[in-house]
C-alpha cells in the first residue's frame, strides 16, 4: 500500500498502474492523511478521499464537475491548467499552507494535497533562531576582535605574539560567519528591500579584483575581466557586490596554482547574463544540486584547510532569489567550474 511519506515518490509507479486496476488502487487512498482527488478528462469528479473532502469542505463531489466542487480560487486556477504536463504550487486554505501538486495520468488529473504548515512553522523558527543568536554574539565578537588586536600590538614575546594571531585568525572566522548567517537572515525575512541602481559592471568588478587580488596572488591565479566597457547591469548595488565577491573568492580559492578565473557578461532578450568561470578542481556532478545548502561542503577536509563559513553560495542563491533572476552551475572535475547568474533586464 501507497503511504503518505510516498504517495508523490511513487507517482511515476502510479502511472504504470493499469486502468482495471486503477480503482482498486483508490481504495487505498482513504487511508492517507493527505488530499487526494482524480478528474477525468471531461472534468469531472472521479474521486475525492476523506482528507481532500474534510480539509476542502466537499460533500458527495463524485460524479460532479470540479467548478462546482472547488471553491477555493487559487486550487481552482491550478487544476484549470489545460497544459498537460505535472505541477507544483503552494496554497493557502483556512490559515494552512499546502503543497498542491498535479500529476497527469491517463488523461485523468491526480491532485495531490500535502499540509506543509507544520514544516513552514518549524523552518521559520530555526531561521528566527539563527538571525537571533547571530545577533546577540556579534558584540561580545567585535569587542573580543577588539581586545586581541590591540594585545597584539602590545605583545613583544613571539611566542606569545603567535597566539594571539591565532586566536585573531579564529575570532575573523567566527566574525566572517555570523556576517554572512545575518546576511541571509535579511534577505530570507525580506527586511532588506531592493535598491536597484545602474552598476557599471567593468569598473565595479576590478574593485572586488583589487579586494580580492592578495588571495589571489598567494596562488598565482589570474583574474581576468572580459565584461564590455559599458556593460550597465540594473540591480542592488550592495547585493551584486556580496554575490560577486562570493563567486569569485570561491573560484581563487579552489582554484589550481597558475590557474585563472574570468568574468565575463552579455545581454539576453530578458535577462542581463554574468558568468564566473575558473580552472579550479571542479564539483562532482552529485554535489550540484546541493552545493547551494547552507554550510554544505563538498569535500569537507578540503574546506577546513581552505576556509570560508559554508555560506556563500548559499547566500549568493537569496541574491539571486531576491532579484527574480536565475542561477545556473556547469563543472567539471580538475577542469573548473562555470556560475552563471541571469538578473532580469
Amino acid at each position: 500500500m501507497c503511504n503518505s511519506k510516498t504517495l508523490g515518490e511513487n507517482m511515476e509507479t502510479i502511472k504504470k498502474i493499469k486502468k482495471d486496476d486503477l480503482n482498486t488502487f483508490l481504495k487505498f487512498l482513504d487511508f492517507l492523511n493527505e488530499g487526494i482527488i482524480v478528474i477525468g478528462e471531461d472534468k469531472i469528479i472521479l474521486y475525492v478521499n476523506k482528507y481532500a473532502e474534510k480539509v476542502l469542505n466537499i460533500k458527495e463531489g463524485e460524479g460532479k464537475h470540479f467548478s462546482d466542487v472547488i471553491k477555493n480560487n487559487y486550487l481552482y486556477s491550478i487544476i484549470s491548467h489545460e497544459y498537460e504536463k505535472d505541477i507544483q504550487e503552494e496554497i493557502i486554505i483556512d490559515d494552512k499552507k499546502f503543497l498542491v501538486k498535479i500529476y497527469h495520468i491517463d488523461g485523468k488529473k491526480f491532485v495531490h494535497l500535502t499540509d506543509i504548515t507544520p514544516f513552514e512553522l518549524y523552518k521559520q523558527a530555526k531561521k528566527d533562531f539563527v538571525a537571533n543568536v547571530s545577533h546577540e554574539l556579534k558584540t561580545p565578537i567585535a569587542v573580543l576582535k577588539g581586545v586581541i588586536e590591540t594585545l597584539e600590538a602590545e605583545e613583544k614575546d613571539k611566542g606569545k605574539k603567535k597566539f594571539l594571531k591565532i586566536a585573531e585568525k579564529r575570532v575573523n572566522q567566527m566574525n566572517s560567519l555570523i556576517n554572512d548567517l545575518l546576511i541571509i537572515a535579511r534577505l530570507e525575512s525580506k527586511e532588506d528591500k531592493l535598491i536597484k541602481t545602474k552598476i557599471k559592471l567593468k569598473g565595479f568588478v576590478n574593485s572586488i579584483f583589487e579586494d580580492l587580488n592578495p588571495i589571489a596572488e598567494e596562488k598565482n591565479v589570474k583574474l581576468i575581466n572580459n565584461i564590455p566597457e559599458n556593460f550597465v547591469l540594473y540591480a542592488d548595488e550592495n547585493k551584486i557586490s556580496i554575490l560577486l565577491k562570493n563567486l569569485i573568492e570561491n573560484a581563487i580559492k579552489y582554484n589550481k596554482v597558475n590557474g585563472l578565473v574570468k568574468v565575463k557578461a552579455f545581454k539576453e532578450k530578458r535577462y542581463s547574463v554574468i558568468e564566473v568561470e575558473d580552472t579550479g578542481i571542479g564539483i562532482p556532478k552529485e554535489a550540484l544540486p546541493l552545493i547551494f545548502e547552507r554550510f554544505y561542503r563538498v569535500d569537507k577536509s578540503r574546506s577546513r584547510n581552505i576556509g570560508g563559513t559554508g555560506l556563500g553560495l548559499s547566500i549568493v542563491k537569496h541574491i539571486v532569489e531576491a532579484h527574480k533572476g536565475k542561477l545556473e552551475v556547469e563543472s567539471q572535475i580538475n577542469k573548473g567550474s562555470l556560475f552563471r547568474i541571469k538578473i532580469p533586464n
